[in-house]
């Protein structure tokens, strides 16, 4: 009898297990079939939506497509789904980018609507594309290059014309720099490009009137190409030999990559400070800018010197760089020579006048404290110094030409104005 009982047991606990293994697998099943419906539901409604985007972009002026590339979140029961719009010009013939690819019509519009959502994970995205004709017309492409040659986005672009019309239209490049204008009536059109804190390699927001001109030909595309990035600033400090700050005025940035004549002048002449920084306006090359006081190529300091103060420039940062004014030294007497010195002049008054191949400028002295100049320190460069002041009865004026290309300074011999010509001006 215990033996026919555990039998039983064992067979009553073998029918459970079997009965539990079918409850589950019969669940596990529903759940399948549930997460398969409703992954089908969500790929049917990505698909709604792929075909909805279509459709929006289809409504579109062509100008809007151009470069099109953005990404919306659209929300239906729950499920929170990315739809990516892009759009580019194909040429027909080699169903390449016309901004990558210069073709004589940019002949068709390829619109692409992506569709992904968080249970997607790894698996392909939904996709949709279309191609829109453009109506016939004129085309202008226009697309902006930053220093390296790689598009930028965001930048705005209007198209005014044809002339005299002052109608406009307007768009904003993108992913690759680039916007097409379709449909255009023939004829001359002035294109602008901007976009906050960028600017071209001559430091202009905008592009100069001279270079935006474009004409347009009915089944034609004409290209226009702009090169701006985003700006950066420089940083000068006014140094001589061992580093120790003075004060300086001008200075200027020179770079072969810029129109001529290559640099780009800063600071106020006569206008004295240690640190003087430049506008935001600075194109990052990739190359280096030379960077050296004064306001002409004439002023160039030694090899050496130009060399170490050369800089790159940081798209949207500022770099900072030590720029050598060399001190002029002079003492202004009273006297007549070495034996009769007198005593140091503090109210003569004169100009120190830069000489160098195309340099203009004049630098007034007001006064020549402890009998030196006020502000010693001056670019490299040849300059004629002229001063003037009241000794005894006569108004005296001394000039003298100085050559300040030594890293260390220039040391004049005195001025002695008690032994100088009469004069009471300085030119």
């Amino acid at each position: 009898m215990d033996a026919q009982a555990g039998f039983a047991l064992l067979e009553v606990l073998i029918s459970a297990v079997i009965v539990a293994l079918i409850v589950i697998a019969t669940f596990t099943g529903f759940d399948v079939t549930q997460r398969a419906t409703g992954d089908e539901r969500a790929h049917a409604q990505a698909d709604a939506l792929a075909q909805q985007d279509e459709d929006r972009l289809r409504s579109l002026q062509i100008n809007q497509i151009s470069g099109l590339n953005e990404t919306r979140t659209v929300i239906y029961n729950g499920t929170h789904y990315s739809v990516t719009s892009t759009g580019e010009f194909l040429a027909d013939s080699t169903e390449s980018p016309s901004c990558v690819k210069e073709a004589g019509s940019a002949s068709y519009v390829r619109t692409t609507s992506t569709v992904t959502w968080p249970a997607l994970k790894s698996r392909p995205p939904v996709v949709e594309t279309g191609l829109i004709t453009p109506p016939i017309g004129g085309e202008l492409l226009v697309q902006v290059f930053d220093g390296n040659g790689a598009g930028v986005p965001g930048m705005t672009v209007q198209a005014t014309g044809p002339s005299p019309s002052a109608g406009v239209v307007s768009a904003v490049t993108g992913a690759n720099g680039c916007v097409i204008f379709s449909s255009l009536k023939e004829g001359e059109y002035s294109v602008n490009t901007f976009q906050t804190g960028y600017v071209d390699k001559d430091g202009n927001s905008e592009p100069p009137p001279s270079k935006r001109t474009a004409s347009v030909t009915t089944g034609a595309t004409t290209k226009k190409t702009f090169e701006f990035a985003q700006a950066g600033a420089l940083k000068i400090n006014f140094v001589e030999n061992g580093n120790v700050a003075v004060e300086g005025d001008q200075f200027l940035i020179y770079n072969n990559n810029m129109s001529i004549p290559w640099f780009r002048v800063f600071g106020t002449l006569g206008t004295y400070a240690r640190t003087v920084t430049t506008p935001a306006t600075i194109f990052p090359f990739s190359s280096t800018y030379s960077v050296y006081a004064g306001s002409c190529t004439a002023d160039a300091p030694p090899a050496a010197i130009l060399a170490a103060q050369a800089s790159t420039v940081a798209a949207g940062a500022t770099s900072s760089i030590n720029v050598l004014v060399p001190p002029i030294k002079v003492e202004v007497l009273s006297g007549t020579s070495s034996a009769e010195r007198g005593v140091a002049v503090t109210n003569a008054t004169g100009t120190l006048k830069d000489t160098g191949i195309n340099c203009n400028t004049t630098r007034t002295i007001s006064s020549t404290p402890l009998g030196g100049l006020p502000h010693p320190n001056m670019p490299f460069g040849n300059y004629s110094l002229c001063v003037t002041a009241r000794i005894g009865v006569k108004n005296r004026k001394f000039t003298l030409a100085v050559a300040n290309n030594l890293i260390t300074g220039t040391p004049l011999t005195p001025i002695y104005l008690g032994a100088a010509p009469e004069g009471a001006t300085c030119p």
